[in-house]
């Protein structure tokens, strides 16, 4: 528990900075490293990881991190892309070359790599990518509400572990995650809707903000069970490879998979929410 909170501690240190300059070009290419290591991460899952397998991490972590980048590049390059349809066609012709070059793989490096392995590898990518992507691009939609997403899914998780420590006794999936319970489930539920209301209160005091509070208290009850979910799918993956941790870049929380996953999921679900809000109620968001 100490190595846990001495390196969460580091990291958030390391982290605040980024968030300060999110607004910047700093944030996406921070972001998009983020994307780069959850990328070789799970390539390395898949059973792809070291110098031997270069070909198929490394070029599995340039992708996420080119994807991410996309979230912010006509604002950084606002000449060669000046619209928005620009940057989706530039996602797509990464989506091809990375799909194209991993399917060359399954046939020259065919009896050295297994070709579900490898489609694994490629389904996960696009996960890592599109979830880095959602969270830039919720940052854009959300510009202080974004945050919301990072308290949600550690709040949860902090109020999980103690919760469940203290009044766990029931499993929630004991096949999937034996150490987690109901009463973790239900205490992170709890978390997420403590640090809604008191990131409300901060707001409302430094920019006197028309805080709902209790639509926020209620979005926290859908957040923290789709950031519990995030982890248990997570959970569900590492466990299919037989791995214990997806990676060693936190010490005490694994890598940033593990740290991330939740995080991922929810930035995934929210930039879909809000794309759907911006469809159907024009104006809202």
């Amino acid at each position: 528990m100490k190595t846990r909170v001495i390196t969460a501690i580091v990291a958030l240190i390391i982290f605040f900075p980024v968030l300060y300059f999110a607004s910047t070009a700093v944030f996406p290419i921070a972001i998009g490293i983020l994307a780069a290591v959850a990328g070789y991460e799970l390539a390395s899952c898949a059973g792809f990881g070291g110098i031997k397998f270069w070909y198929i991490n490394l070029p599995s972590a340039a992708f996420c991190f080119v994807v991410t980048l996309c979230a912010r590049i006509k604002d950084m390059f606002p000449q060669a892309v000046p619209r928005n349809a620009y940057v989706y066609t530039l996602i797509f012709i990464a989506c091809s070359i990375y799909v194209f070059y991993i399917m060359c793989v399954s046939v020259f490096a065919f009896g050295k790599v297994k070709a579900s392995r490898l489609m694994a590898t490629v389904a996960m990518s696009f996960f890592a990518a599109a979830a880095f992507f959602s969270f830039v691009k919720v940052r854009d939609y959300a510009v202080y509400d974004y945050l919301l997403i990072l308290i949600a899914a550690w709040m949860t998780d902090t109020f999980a572990i103690f919760g469940g420590k203290l009044f766990g006794k029931k499993k929630l999936c004991p096949n999937l995650s034996p150490k987690k319970t109901v009463a973790g489930m239900v205490s992170g539920i709890v978390g997420a809707v403590v640090g809604f209301a008191v990131y409300g209160l901060v707001m409302d005091l430094a920019f006197g903000s028309d805080i709902n509070y209790l639509l926020r208290m209620a979005l926290a009850v859908p957040a923290s069970l789709i950031a519990q979910l995030g982890d248990l799918s997570a959970s569900a993956l590492k466990r299919d490879f037989g791995v214990k941790d997806y990676g060693k870049l936190f010490p005490g929380h694994g890598g940033v998979m593990d740290r991330f996953d939740s995080v991922m999921f929810l930035s995934l679900a929210t930039l879909l929410f809000i794309f759907a809000a911006r469809y159907f109620f024009p104006g809202l968001v």
